[in-house]
């Protein structure tokens, strides 16, 4: 009995004299924070900056005036635009799905310019396109990893396009047609962002516009069949509102 009593008072004056001690190597210690993940949550806006290139095929469907598909494809050109659009981070893991809809527009001149045939051939026709406005309404779907945003969108675009064929021999066929078209298409795009801050972040998407044909008639009747595509590739920068 006397033995318990002096292994009780041993360990209990062990636990006075190290509580202070602890006390005191735990207030000197940095206890390091961990950081909260980016929350992708909010309604953004920005503007960004790139490509365009469309490929347009124009096909002679009665095959009176050329036997051909004229393929004219613009070299890229200089586009720019807007955005905005909301998403929403289903949780504030680390590794966490978000999803959103946006609304852009890019403006710009993606021209195509070129003379067919020649002066003896059966036909020489001078033919040009431009490409002016591209709008997007999408569907966005993405993993975000902390700052990192992978994203694909899919929705609808509405695209306007000019041009005219022009008969420049004296061989009388037609004189001239028109691939003028506002257009609805679908519109599938992938991306990646990166958040540099809370507000502000910075992002790569690639765009894909495969146009519905379409056909057109010159000033005699005969039907051309028009069909294109338009790959957009931009650079651009967001501003988180709210969330």
């Amino acid at each position: 009995m006397k033995s318990f009593k002096l292994l009780t008072s041993f360990f209990f004056g062990i636990s006075l004299t190290s509580s202070p001690l602890l006390a005191h190597s735990y207030k000197g210690e940095v206890i390091p924070q961990i950081c909260a993940p980016h929350n992708w949550t909010g309604f953004y806006a920005g503007v960004n900056a790139g490509f365009v290139q469309q490929t347009m095929d124009i096909t002679n469907i009665d095959a009176t005036t050329f036997n051909a598909t004229l393929v004219q494809q613009t070299n890229p050109r200089l586009t720019g635009g807007l955005q905005i659009g909301y998403r929403k981070q289903i949780d504030m893991t680390r590794t966490s799905a978000v999803y959103g809809a946006e609304l852009s527009a890019n403006f710009s001149d993606a021209s195509f310019s070129k003379t067919y045939g020649g002066p003896f051939a059966l036909y020489q026709l001078d033919s040009d396109h431009n490409l002016k406005d591209v709008v997007l309404l999408q569907l966005m779907d993405g993993l975000a990893i902390d700052k990192t945003l992978l994203f694909l969108s899919a929705g609808a675009a509405w695209t306007r396009t000019t041009g005219t064929t022009t008969n420049i021999s004296n061989v009388p066929f037609f004189t001239s047609f028109s691939v003028n078209k506002n257009q609805l298409s679908p519109a599938i795009g992938a991306g990646i962002e990166y958040a540099f801050t809370d507000k502000i972040s910075a992002r790569f998407k690639l765009d894909y516009i495969p146009i519905h044909s379409y056909s057109t008639s010159d000033d005699i009747g005969d039907s051309f069949e028009v069909s294109s595509n338009i790959v957009q590739a931009t650079i651009g920068v967001n501003y988180v509102f709210a969330c």
